[in-house]
């Protein structure tokens, strides 16, 4: 038996991780601050999924064939992941809410990065179809907040590595042709 891509284990993982945060959100809504352990885990799965995410983008960023502008924006990306990761666990440490500015930042940053990706693949024209689903699923993701938006990002995560997996196939045949 082959060893999972790492493409599929981060995929899944980001799509697991935004499920959860997505359910939490609707069942046991969050506030700021007094954080109990169902926000904790709501915290936690957010983390995971975005930091997951951010690993799976340079894969699909190969996938769609972008040029340096769009590798760049996967750096981006990963910038605001990183921030979004580092507040979710200061917040996590106090039992809220810490440093909402530096979550914003990364919120921004993962915005301006997915947007400039999706630009990048649609310039491509590989995948056209699919260039623009990370940054809509993220914008939907946001959009929806506490009434489960992140499942959303999450089917989208799961679409798109189904779409990669299903392509790969015809992408080893055209290399060795």
């Amino acid at each position: 038996m082959d060893a999972p891509r790492p493409f599929t284990v981060t995929a899944v993982l980001a799509a697991v991780g935004f499920a959860v945060e997505g359910v939490l959100a609707v069942v046991h809504p969050v506030g700021d601050t007094d954080w109990d352990a169902a926000a904790q885990l709501l915290n936690a799965a957010f983390a995971v999924g975005v930091l997951a995410f951010a690993v799976a983008l340079p894969y699909l960023a190969r996938w769609l064939e972008v040029g340096a502008a769009g590798h760049a924006a996967v750096r981006v990306c990963q910038l605001g992941a990183a921030l979004m990761v580092v507040e979710s666990a200061v917040s996590s440490l106090n039992g809220g809410t810490v440093l909402g500015g530096l979550f914003l930042g990364g919120v921004l940053l993962m915005t301006v990065g997915l947007l400039t990706l999706g630009v990048s693949g649609l310039r491509a024209g590989v995948q056209r179809w699919a260039a623009l689903l990370p940054f809509a699923g993220w914008v939907a993701s946001i959009a929806g907040g506490d009434a489960g938006g992140a499942v959303l990002l999450a089917a989208v995560v799961l679409g798109l590595h189904a779409a990669v997996e299903r392509d790969r196939p015809r992408r080893r045949r055209t290399r060795l042709a």
